[in-house]
């Protein structure tokens, strides 16, 4: 996993150097300038998967990102992006270990995720329907909490997080400037710990609306 990881970073890596090398020559041949910035407001579900899923396996109706992407040629985009997610679950008796013992009753659970990411995404197609496939990769802030009874135990950690995505920006205004419809999936796994869990990972489904200049 750790090869996999150091292998992603230096490929996301050299596709952006790449990317604004080539954006500089087209610049300066004057064949090609870059056609638009685009900001994207996106409103995340998402649920816990693997040993996530365990801790919490309810799906998280609250979560949104906030994303900026710059085009550096005709069909790729460099950016940006801050996101939260808030993963929560009561269970009606559970049997969870505390301090050197066990407890049994119900259990309210919590995990919250504010992430940065640097993204890189390629566009097929320049019509109104325009599907991508894209990457982010950064840095995740979790904080977990779980209370049984009166006894409650907290947690949080900074983790390397990685999240491909494949997706589809469907335009529905255009001129000076454009609007449209943003409708994506994405995988995101994370070093982060959770409870006793390690390496959080979840699926998540996006909706949201982009506007370019």
């Amino acid at each position: 996993m750790r090869t996999a990881i150091t292998g992603s970073i230096v490929a996301l890596a050299l596709l952006a150097a790449g990317a604004v090398r080539a954006d500089e020559a087209w610049v300066s041949t004057g064949s090609y300038r870059p056609s638009a910035t685009m900001w994207l407001l996106n409103w995340e579900i998402a649920g816990p998967i693997g040993d996530f899923g365990k801790y919490i396996s309810d799906t998280s109706l609250r979560g949104f990102s906030v994303e900026g992407r710059s085009f550096v040629k005709e069909n790729l985009t460099v950016g940006g992006s801050f996101s939260w997610n808030r993963y929560q679950q009561t269970y009606s008796s559970l049997t969870v270990p505390v301090g050197n013992g066990v407890a049994t009753g119900p259990v309210y659970r919590y995990a919250d995720m504010f992430a940065l990411r640097a993204l890189v995404h390629y566009y097929f197609g320049k019509g109104n329907l325009q599907p991508y496939l894209g990457a982010g990769i950064g840095g995740a802030w979790s904080y977990a909490y779980q209370q049984v009874a009166d006894l409650s135990r907290n947690q949080s950690n900074f983790n390397f997080i990685l999240s491909p995505e494949v997706g589809l920006i469907f335009r529905v205004a255009g001129g000076g400037t454009n609007a449209g419809l943003n409708v994506a999936f994405r995988y995101t796994y994370t070093t982060a710990t959770v409870g006793t869990y390690k390496d959080a990972q979840t699926l998540s489904g996006i909706v949201g609306i982009a506007g370019s200049y």
